[in-house]
Protein backbone atom coordinates (compact mmCIF):
# COMPACT_ATOMS: atom_id res chain seq x y z
CA UNK A 1 0.00 0.00 0.00
CA UNK A 2 0.85 3.46 -0.84
CA UNK A 3 0.12 6.96 -0.66
CA UNK A 4 2.23 8.22 -2.64
CA UNK A 5 5.22 9.49 -0.72
CA UNK A 6 4.38 7.16 2.29
CA UNK A 7 4.78 3.82 2.50
CA UNK A 8 2.65 1.06 4.05
CA UNK A 9 4.38 -2.82 4.12
CA UNK A 10 3.00 -5.67 6.34
CA UNK A 11 4.94 -8.49 8.14
CA UNK A 12 2.22 -10.87 10.24
CA UNK A 13 0.50 -8.28 12.54
CA UNK A 14 3.04 -5.72 12.36
CA UNK A 15 2.93 -2.86 9.93
CA UNK A 16 5.48 -0.27 8.71
CA UNK A 17 4.98 2.90 7.80
CA UNK A 18 7.84 5.06 6.09
CA UNK A 19 7.97 8.63 4.87
CA UNK A 20 9.39 8.22 1.51
CA UNK A 21 11.75 11.43 0.68
CA UNK A 22 14.63 10.67 1.37
CA UNK A 23 16.20 12.90 -1.42
CA UNK A 24 14.22 15.81 0.94
CA UNK A 25 15.09 14.67 4.38
CA UNK A 26 11.85 12.94 4.49
CA UNK A 27 10.51 16.38 4.64
CA UNK A 28 6.21 16.21 4.42
CA UNK A 29 4.29 18.81 2.28
CA UNK A 30 0.34 18.80 3.16
CA UNK A 31 -0.46 15.94 0.58
CA UNK A 32 1.83 13.85 2.26
CA UNK A 33 0.01 14.56 6.21
CA UNK A 34 -2.76 13.99 4.46
CA UNK A 35 -1.49 10.02 3.18
CA UNK A 36 -0.23 9.87 6.49
CA UNK A 37 -3.64 10.66 8.44
CA UNK A 38 -5.32 8.27 5.75
CA UNK A 39 -2.36 5.10 6.03
CA UNK A 40 -2.33 5.40 10.27
CA UNK A 41 -6.77 5.22 10.39
CA UNK A 42 -6.49 2.49 7.80
CA UNK A 43 -4.07 0.52 9.77
CA UNK A 44 -5.55 1.23 13.03
CA UNK A 45 -9.19 -0.56 11.87
CA UNK A 46 -7.31 -3.47 10.58
CA UNK A 47 -8.29 -6.22 13.24
CA UNK A 48 -5.38 -8.30 11.95
CA UNK A 49 -2.66 -5.24 12.58
CA UNK A 50 -0.98 -4.94 16.23
CA UNK A 51 1.81 -3.34 16.11
CA UNK A 52 2.69 -0.04 13.88
CA UNK A 53 6.06 1.00 13.02
CA UNK A 54 6.95 4.72 12.06
CA UNK A 55 10.13 4.87 10.25
CA UNK A 56 11.96 6.84 7.33
CA UNK A 57 13.21 5.72 3.92
CA UNK A 58 17.27 5.75 4.11
CA UNK A 59 20.28 5.92 6.44
CA UNK A 60 20.04 9.56 7.17
CA UNK A 61 16.10 11.04 7.98
CA UNK A 62 13.76 9.79 10.01
CA UNK A 63 11.61 13.06 8.99
CA UNK A 64 12.53 16.87 9.38
CA UNK A 65 9.04 18.12 9.40
CA UNK A 66 7.44 20.44 6.60
CA UNK A 67 8.71 20.75 3.82
CA UNK A 68 9.90 24.49 3.98
CA UNK A 69 9.89 25.18 0.53
CA UNK A 70 5.73 24.77 0.62
CA UNK A 71 6.18 26.52 3.14
CA UNK A 72 8.07 29.61 2.23
CA UNK A 73 5.76 29.65 -1.28
CA UNK A 74 2.73 30.92 0.89
CA UNK A 75 -0.23 29.24 2.36
CA UNK A 76 -3.35 31.34 2.39
CA UNK A 77 -4.13 29.60 6.15
CA UNK A 78 -1.23 28.53 7.99
CA UNK A 79 -3.95 27.23 10.52
CA UNK A 80 -5.06 24.85 7.67
CA UNK A 81 -2.11 23.27 7.29
CA UNK A 82 -1.20 22.97 10.92
CA UNK A 83 -4.41 21.44 10.82
CA UNK A 84 -2.85 18.24 9.16
CA UNK A 85 -0.26 17.86 11.89
CA UNK A 86 -2.80 17.84 14.34
CA UNK A 87 -4.49 15.21 12.63
CA UNK A 88 -1.73 13.09 12.18
CA UNK A 89 0.30 13.18 16.19
CA UNK A 90 -3.42 12.99 17.08
CA UNK A 91 -3.90 9.95 15.75
CA UNK A 92 -0.53 8.94 16.90
CA UNK A 93 -1.06 9.50 20.45
CA UNK A 94 -4.39 8.02 20.76
CA UNK A 95 -3.91 5.08 18.61
CA UNK A 96 -5.05 2.14 20.47
CA UNK A 97 -2.28 0.26 18.82
CA UNK A 98 1.15 0.92 19.60
CA UNK A 99 3.35 2.84 17.77
CA UNK A 100 7.37 2.41 17.61
CA UNK A 101 9.21 5.40 15.76
CA UNK A 102 12.05 3.77 14.59
CA UNK A 103 14.22 6.73 14.47
CA UNK A 104 16.82 5.86 11.43
CA UNK A 105 18.52 9.17 11.02
CA UNK A 106 17.73 12.92 12.06
CA UNK A 107 14.56 13.65 13.69
CA UNK A 108 13.73 17.19 13.19
CA UNK A 109 11.00 20.12 14.05
CA UNK A 110 7.96 18.49 12.87
CA UNK A 111 9.56 14.91 12.16
CA UNK A 112 10.72 15.51 16.06
CA UNK A 113 6.79 16.05 16.75
CA UNK A 114 5.95 12.61 14.88
CA UNK A 115 8.19 11.15 16.97
CA UNK A 116 7.24 12.45 20.77
CA UNK A 117 3.58 11.38 19.24
CA UNK A 118 4.49 7.73 19.20
CA UNK A 119 4.47 5.34 22.28
CA UNK A 120 8.26 4.21 21.96
CA UNK A 121 11.10 5.67 20.55
CA UNK A 122 14.11 3.45 19.33
CA UNK A 123 17.41 5.63 17.85
CA UNK A 124 20.54 5.32 16.09
CA UNK A 125 23.63 6.10 17.66
CA UNK A 126 23.86 8.67 14.35
CA UNK A 127 20.59 10.43 15.08
CA UNK A 128 20.28 14.03 15.87
CA UNK A 129 17.10 15.26 17.34
CA UNK A 130 15.30 18.86 17.96
CA UNK A 131 12.94 21.14 17.23
CA UNK A 132 15.13 24.19 15.91
CA UNK A 133 11.67 26.15 14.47
CA UNK A 134 13.21 29.10 15.78
CA UNK A 135 15.98 29.72 13.30
CA UNK A 136 12.78 30.25 10.59
CA UNK A 137 10.76 32.55 12.30
CA UNK A 138 8.24 29.98 13.15
CA UNK A 139 7.82 27.54 16.58
CA UNK A 140 7.03 23.79 17.44
CA UNK A 141 3.17 23.90 16.79
CA UNK A 142 2.18 20.21 16.42
CA UNK A 143 2.27 19.54 19.75
CA UNK A 144 5.75 19.34 20.59
CA UNK A 145 6.33 21.55 23.36
CA UNK A 146 3.68 20.34 25.00
CA UNK A 147 5.22 16.77 24.62
CA UNK A 148 8.82 17.39 25.01
CA UNK A 149 7.60 19.07 28.20
CA UNK A 150 5.67 15.92 29.40
CA UNK A 151 8.96 13.44 28.38
CA UNK A 152 11.95 16.06 29.49
CA UNK A 153 10.60 18.82 31.96
CA UNK A 154 9.48 22.45 31.50
CA UNK A 155 13.21 23.61 31.77
CA UNK A 156 14.83 21.19 29.46
CA UNK A 157 12.23 21.50 26.71
CA UNK A 158 12.51 25.28 26.61
CA UNK A 159 16.24 25.06 26.51
CA UNK A 160 16.11 22.90 24.00
CA UNK A 161 13.36 24.16 21.91
CA UNK A 162 15.04 28.33 22.26
CA UNK A 163 18.56 27.04 22.31
CA UNK A 164 17.21 25.67 18.69
CA UNK A 165 19.63 23.02 19.16
CA UNK A 166 20.61 19.62 18.10
CA UNK A 167 20.81 16.94 20.62
CA UNK A 168 22.69 13.67 19.74
CA UNK A 169 20.82 10.39 20.13
CA UNK A 170 22.67 9.84 23.48
CA UNK A 171 21.75 13.10 25.32
CA UNK A 172 17.33 12.19 24.06
CA UNK A 173 18.37 8.93 25.29
CA UNK A 174 20.06 10.89 28.93
CA UNK A 175 16.79 13.13 28.71
CA UNK A 176 13.70 10.61 28.66
CA UNK A 177 13.16 11.72 24.74
CA UNK A 178 13.79 8.39 23.33
CA UNK A 179 13.76 5.02 25.18
CA UNK A 180 16.86 2.92 23.42
CA UNK A 181 19.58 4.06 21.17
CA UNK A 182 21.12 1.15 19.45
CA UNK A 183 23.80 0.92 16.47
CA UNK A 184 22.24 1.86 12.76
CA UNK A 185 22.90 -2.22 11.75
CA UNK A 186 20.67 -3.24 14.72
CA UNK A 187 18.02 -1.16 14.37
CA UNK A 188 15.90 -3.45 12.58
CA UNK A 189 16.22 -6.32 14.75
CA UNK A 190 15.34 -4.05 17.96
CA UNK A 191 12.37 -2.67 16.89
CA UNK A 192 10.95 -6.06 15.41
CA UNK A 193 11.86 -6.95 18.80
CA UNK A 194 9.76 -4.57 20.80
CA UNK A 195 6.86 -5.13 18.36
CA UNK A 196 7.17 -8.77 18.16
CA UNK A 197 6.54 -8.90 22.02
CA UNK A 198 3.96 -6.77 22.35
CA UNK A 199 1.95 -8.10 19.36
CA UNK A 200 1.54 -11.29 21.16
CA UNK A 201 -0.59 -10.18 23.65
CA UNK A 202 -4.27 -9.73 23.30
CA UNK A 203 -4.91 -6.22 21.53
CA UNK A 204 -8.19 -5.40 23.75
CA UNK A 205 -5.67 -5.70 26.84
CA UNK A 206 -2.87 -3.61 25.14
CA UNK A 207 -5.50 -0.79 24.10
CA UNK A 208 -6.34 -0.34 27.42
CA UNK A 209 -3.23 -0.07 28.93
CA UNK A 210 -2.56 2.65 26.30
CA UNK A 211 -5.96 4.48 26.93
CA UNK A 212 -5.04 4.57 30.53
CA UNK A 213 -1.69 5.87 29.88
CA UNK A 214 -3.05 8.70 28.09
CA UNK A 215 -5.80 9.75 30.55
CA UNK A 216 -3.14 9.50 33.30
CA UNK A 217 -0.98 11.64 31.16
CA UNK A 218 -3.68 14.16 30.84
CA UNK A 219 -4.45 13.98 34.69
CA UNK A 220 -7.71 12.22 34.86
CA UNK A 221 -7.98 9.60 37.50
CA UNK A 222 -8.24 5.95 35.67
CA UNK A 223 -10.20 3.82 38.49
CA UNK A 224 -13.91 4.25 36.23
CA UNK A 225 -12.08 3.34 33.18
CA UNK A 226 -9.92 0.91 34.34
CA UNK A 227 -12.91 -1.43 35.64
CA UNK A 228 -14.94 -0.69 32.45
CA UNK A 229 -11.90 -1.74 30.31
CA UNK A 230 -11.18 -4.61 32.75
CA UNK A 231 -15.10 -5.74 32.20
CA UNK A 232 -14.32 -5.68 28.86
CA UNK A 233 -11.01 -7.77 28.51
CA UNK A 234 -12.57 -10.31 31.01
CA UNK A 235 -15.73 -10.87 29.57
CA UNK A 236 -13.91 -11.69 26.52
CA UNK A 237 -13.43 -15.53 25.43
CA UNK A 238 -10.02 -15.23 24.03
CA UNK A 239 -8.56 -13.30 26.89
CA UNK A 240 -10.68 -16.07 29.05
CA UNK A 241 -8.26 -18.48 27.52
CA UNK A 242 -5.05 -16.62 27.38
CA UNK A 243 -6.22 -16.96 31.54
CA UNK A 244 -6.74 -20.40 31.26
CA UNK A 245 -3.48 -21.31 29.39
CA UNK A 246 -1.69 -19.44 31.97
CA UNK A 247 -2.99 -21.19 34.85
CA UNK A 248 -2.26 -24.64 33.17
CA UNK A 249 0.64 -24.24 31.69
CA UNK A 250 3.82 -26.23 32.32
CA UNK A 251 5.49 -26.04 35.99
CA UNK A 252 9.12 -26.91 36.62
CA UNK A 253 9.63 -28.99 39.44
CA UNK A 254 10.38 -26.98 42.42
CA UNK A 255 14.30 -27.92 43.90
CA UNK A 256 13.95 -30.26 47.02
CA UNK A 257 14.74 -28.08 50.27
Amino acid sequence: MSGGRIVVTRDGAIARVAIDRPDSGNAVAGQDLLALADALRALQGEAAVRVIVLTGTGPKFFCTGSDIAELAGGMDDIGRHLGKWHAVVDLLETSPKPVIAAINGAAVGGGLELALACHHRIAVEGARLGLPELKVGLFPAAGGVRRLTRLAGRARALDLVLGAGLLTAAEALAAGIVDRVVPEAALEFAVAEVAGRVARFEPNAVAATLACALAAERGHDTNEQEVELLRECYGNPRNREVLAAFLDRPRAPRAAP
